[in-house]
C-alpha cells in the first residue's frame, strides 16, 4: 500500500472515530440534560437510600465517560495493531478467529452503542498489552477466557493532535526509538506526565504484574519508576473495576511537594479519589488525637551537616528504630507491658471488695485478650462500674433503711413536740450528709482506681520500651539518649513512627484500613519496619515498592537491599522487577552521574542502560573566588532559557547555602524562587533549592552550584547524593566551583 493510500485510509478512520465519539458523547449529555456542553449544574443529593446511591454512581460515571469521550476527540488513539487470532480460537467480539483485525488503543476506550462496538481498545485492556510486550509475529495475551494467540502484522503509532492526523510511523526498531526519542525530547512542566504512549515492554511488565502479589521495582534514575507505578495503580483500577474503589488504593508518597509534582497523572489516566499522603499523614489519621508532634527538620539537612563519624553513629540508631526484629521485640515487651500494669491489689469499696486481682488479671488476660491493653482495661472498667453502682445502691439504701427504722424508733418512743422535731430533722440531714458523702466515696473511686493502674499513653510506654532496650542491651543506649530529648517535649523524630504505631495498635488499637493496594514510592528510603507495620495493619501481599538504592542516601534508615522485605513481612517473597533503562536524561548526563557512582558503587546494582538521546555534554564552570559564582550562573541559566529550556533548578547541598545564592541571584534573574521545605506545590521554572528538595524531581536543566571537594568529598554518602543531583536534568547539566572540583567528578 502506497503511503499516500495509508494517509487516506488512516485520516477516513480517524474521522469515523471522532464521528462516533462525538455521538457517544451528545447521547449521554442528553441523558443528563446538558445543553451546549454544560455540565456544572449537574447535581445529585444523595438521601442516604440505595436508590439514591446507585442513581449517584450512575451520574458519576456518566460524567466521568462524558469527559474521556470529550478528551478523546482531541485524540482518541495512539497506536494500531494488526491481529489474526488463530483460527479455532472462541469468538472475541471484535476480533473473528482466523481474520486479521486491526485494533486501534486509546487512552480510553470508544464503544459505539446501543451494540458496544469497540472502536478503540483502553490502553489498560488485555488485547492492548500486544502493543506495549509484543514484536511482529506469532504473539500471545491473557484475556479474560485464558489466553489468545496469534499472528501480529502490524504495529503502527500515530500522532494526533485536536483531532488531526499529523504523522505516523510504523514499528521497526528505527521506527519505535524515533517515537520515543521525539517523546522524550519534550521540555518539562511543573508536573509528572502520563507516558501511555511511550510505555516499553520492561515498563509494561511492571505495569501488569499480578495484583495480589508483592512486588519491588528496582529503577535506575530516569527509568520513569514513579510514572509507571501509578499507571500500574490506573491498570489496577481498570482490572479490579468490579470489586476495587479508587478510595481503596493508597499511594504513600515521601512529602507533600512530590504528591504534588504526580498529584496529575491519575487524573489524566482517568483515575480519579486514589487515596495519596504520606506515612506521617497516615499515621496522623491512625494515631488521632494520640498523633504526636513530629520535630519538622529534614533528615538528609541534618545528615550534610555532620562529620562522617556522626552520620554513622546516627545510621547505627536509625537502623535499630527500622530493624525489622524490633516487630518481635515490641510484641515481646508488651506481652511484659500488659502484666506490669496490672493492678497489683483487690479492687476495694467502702471495705467490699468489688474485684480480686485474681478476677481481674483473669478478665483482662484471658477474657478480654483480643482488645488492645486500653480497650481491655475500659471493659475491665464496665465490669467494675457495674460492680461499683450496686455496691452504692446497696449501701445507700442500707443507709435510708436505717435512717427510716432510727425515726419509726423516734416517733413510737417520743411524743410529738420541738423536741422530737428537731430530733428527726437531724436524723434526716445527717442522712442527707451520708448519701452526699457517699457519692462523693462513688466519685473519689476512678482516680484511686487510674492510680492502681500502669499507664498505656503512648509516648510514655514508647519511652519505657527503648529503656528496657537499653538496659537489655547497652548498643541501644545510643538510641535512648537520641530520643529522650524530644519525647520531654512530647515530640518524636520521623523514625519513630513506625515502632510508635505498631506500639498504639496494642495499647489503643488502630483500625484496618479498607485499603486493597498499597504503592510506596521512594522505597529505598523506608524502614523494614515501617513496610511491616503497614502489612499488619492491611492485612494482604497487595504492595508495589519502587524505589533506587543508588539513590538510598538517608543511611540505615532505609533499605540496603531488596531482600531486606524478604523474610518475615509477606506472606510470600517480593518479586523484584529491574527497570534497567534511563530514559529521562541524554547520554551524556546518564555517562557524568555513573561516572561519579562508579567511585562507590551499589553491590549487586550496575549502570543504566540510557536511551540513545544525545545531547550537550555537561557545562563545568571554574571560577576563582565564590563571589564569582552568581555571574558564571546566571550567564549559564540565561543561554538555557534562551534555547527553550523552561524549568531550570539550581542546586546547593545545604538549605543555608541555598538561601544566600537566591539573595545574591535576585539582582541577576528577578524571576528565580526558592523553593522551601515548607512547600507543598511544586511550581516549576527557575528555582534555587538544596539537596534535600530536589529528590524524585526532574528538570529541564540542573546547575550544581556548589561542586567544590569541600562540599562533595570522596564519599560514599557524597557520591550517592551528587548522583542524585546529577540525575535530575532531561536536557542539561551544569556544574559550578570555586578553586577546583570535586574529585567525585574526575
Amino acid at each position: 500500500m502506497t503511503e499516500n493510500r495509508i494517509w487516506n485510509e488512516e485520516s477516513a478512520r480517524l474521522s469515523d472515530t471522532l464521528r462516533v465519539a462525538g455521538e457517544e458523547r451528545r447521547k449521554i449529555e442528553d441523558e443528563l440534560g446538558i445543553v451546549d456542553g454544560n455540565d456544572r449544574l449537574i447535581h445529585v443529593q444523595a438521601d442516604g437510600s440505595n436508590d439514591s446511591d446507585v442513581e449517584l454512581f450512575m451520574v458519576k460515571a456518566k460524567l466521568r465517560s462524558l469527559h474521556q469521550l470529550r478528551l478523546s476527540q482531541r485524540q482518541p488513539y495512539f497506536a494500531r495493531m494488526d491481529f489474526t487470532p488463530d483460527p479455532g480460537t472462541s469468538d472475541m467480539g471484535m476480533l473473528a478467529p482466523g481474520q486479521t483485525t486491526p485494533v486501534y488503543v486509546g487512552r480510553w476506550g470508544i464503544f459505539e452503542t446501543p451494540g458496544y462496538k469497540v472502536w478503540v481498545a483502553d490502553w489498560r485492556s488485555p488485547v492492548a498489552n500486544l502493543y506495549y510486550s509484543g514484536q511482529l509475529g506469532r504473539v500471545s495475551y491473557d484475556a479474560p477466557d485464558g489466553r489468545i494467540e496469534g499472528d501480529l502484522s502490524l504495529k503502527r503509532m500515530f500522532t494526533i493532535e485536536d483531532g488531526q492526523l499529523k504523522d505516523y510511523q510504523d514499528t521497526g526498531l528505527a521506527g519505535q526509538e524515533k517515537y520515543l526519542t521525539d517523546a522524550l525530547s519534550q521540555m518539562t512542566t511543573n508536573r509528572l506526565r502520563e507516558v501511555v504512549t511511550t510505555i516499553q515492554a520492561e515498563q509494561n511488565q511492571v505495569i501488569r504484574y499480578g495484583a495480589y502479589r508483592p512486588l519491588c521495582v528496582q529503577g535506575v534514575a530516569g527509568s520513569g519508576k514513579t510514572t509507571i507505578a501509578l499507571h500500574r495503580m490506573a491498570w489496577l483500577l481498570y482490572h479490579l473495576q468490579k470489586t476495587v474503589t479508587p478510595q481503596q488504593m493508597l499511594i504513600l508518597a515521601p512529602n507533600p511537594l512530590f504528591l504534588s509534582y504526580i498529584s496529575r497523572v491519575l487524573p489524566d489516566l482517568g483515575v480519579e479519589d486514589v487515596r495519596q499522603t504520606t506515612f506521617a499523614g497516615l499515621c496522623k489519621q491512625l494515631l488521632k488525637k494520640n498523633m504526636p508532634k513530629i520535630k519538622q527538620n529534614a533528615r538528609l539537612t541534618q545528615r550534610l551537616q555532620m562529620t562522617r563519624a556522626e552520620r554513622d553513629q546516627m545510621d547505627d540508631v536509625l537502623r535499630r528504630k527500622g530493624a525489622l526484629s524490633l516487630a518481635k521485640e515490641i510484641a515481646d515487651f508488651l506481652e511484659g507491658w500488659q502484666r506490669r500494669i496490672l493492678p497489683g491489689q483487690d479492687v476495694d469499696f467502702l471495705g467490699r471488695t468489688l474485684m480480686s486481682r485474681q478476677e481481674l488479671e483473669k478478665f483482662y488476660l484471658v477474657d478480654f485478650a483480643p482488645f488492645p491493653l486500653a480497650v481491655r482495661k475500659q471493659e475491665v472498667g464496665k465490669v467494675l462500674e457495674k460492680r461499683l453502682n450496686r455496691a452504692a445502691e446497696e449501701a445507700r439504701e442500707g443507709l435510708k433503711k436505717l435512717v427510716d427504722q432510727r425515726l419509726d424508733a423516734l416517733l413510737r418512743s417520743m411524743p410529738d413536740g420541738p423536741e422530737r422535731r428537731q430530733k428527726a430533722k437531724a436524723l434526716l440531714e445527717a442522712r442527707e450528709t451520708r448519701l452526699m458523702e457517699l457519692e462523693e466515696r462513688k466519685k473519689a473511686f476512678w482516680p484511686q482506681y487510674e492510680g492502681l493502674w500502669g499507664t498505656v499513653e503512648l509516648l510514655p510506654v514508647y519511652k519505657a520500651f527503648w529503656e528496657d532496650m537499653a538496659q537489655r542491651d547497652p548498643a541501644c543506649a545510643p538510641v535512648l539518649e537520641a530520643t529522650l530529648p524530644l519525647l520531654e517535649k512530647k515530640s518524636v523524630a520521623q523514625e519513630d513512627l513506625p515502632a510508635l504505631l505498631m506500639l498504639a495498635k496494642g495499647l489503643v488499637g488502630v483500625e484496618r484500613l479498607n485499603i486493597r493496594h498499597v504503592m510506596i514510592d521512594e522505597a529505598q528510603d523506608v524502614s523494614p519496619l515501617q513496610v511491616k507495620v503497614l502489612r499488619l495493619l492491611m492485612g494482604h501481599d497487595a504492595f508495589t515498592l519502587v524505589g533506587d538504592l543508588c539513590q538510598g542516601i538517608y543511611g540505615d534508615e532505609g533499605l540496603r537491599s531488596w531482600q531486606d522485605l524478604g523474610q518475615g513481612i509477606f506472606g510470600e517473597t517480593p518479586e523484584v522487577c529491574r527497570l534497567s533503562t534511563s530514559y529521562r536524561s541524554t547520554v551524556e548526563i546518564m555517562e557524568t552521574a555513573y561516572r561519579v557512582l562508579e567511585k562507590h558503587p551499589v553491590p549487586g546494582e550496575s549502570a543504566a542502560k540510557p536511551v540513545e538521546r544525545h545531547g550537550e555534554t555537561p557545562t563545568y564552570s571554574l571560577v576563582k573566588a565564590e563571589k564569582e559564582k552568581p555571574q558564571a550562573i546566571a550567564r549559564l541559566v540565561e543561554k538555557w532559557r534562551a534555547d527553550g529550556l523552561q524549568s531550570v533548578a539550581i542546586v546547593t547541598k545545604s538549605a543555608r547555602a541555598a538561601s544566600a545564592l537566591h539573595k545574591a541571584l535576585l539582582p541577576l534573574l528577578p524571576h528565580v524562587r526558592l523553593m522551601a521545605q515548607t512547600d507543598d506545590t511544586f511550581a516549576g521554572g527557575l528555582q534555587v533549592a538544596d539537596s534535600s528538595m530536589v529528590k524524585g524531581l526532574e528538570f529541564d536543566g540542573v546547575i550544581i552550584a556548589d561542586a567544590e571537594e569541600k562540599t562533595y568529598p570522596d564519599e560514599p554518602f557524597y557520591a550517592k547524593l551528587l548522583y542524585v543531583l546529577c540525575t535530575r536534568p532531561l536536557h542539561r547539566l551544569g556544574f559550578v566551583a570555586a578553586g577546583a572540583f570535586t574529585p567525585l567528578l574526575s
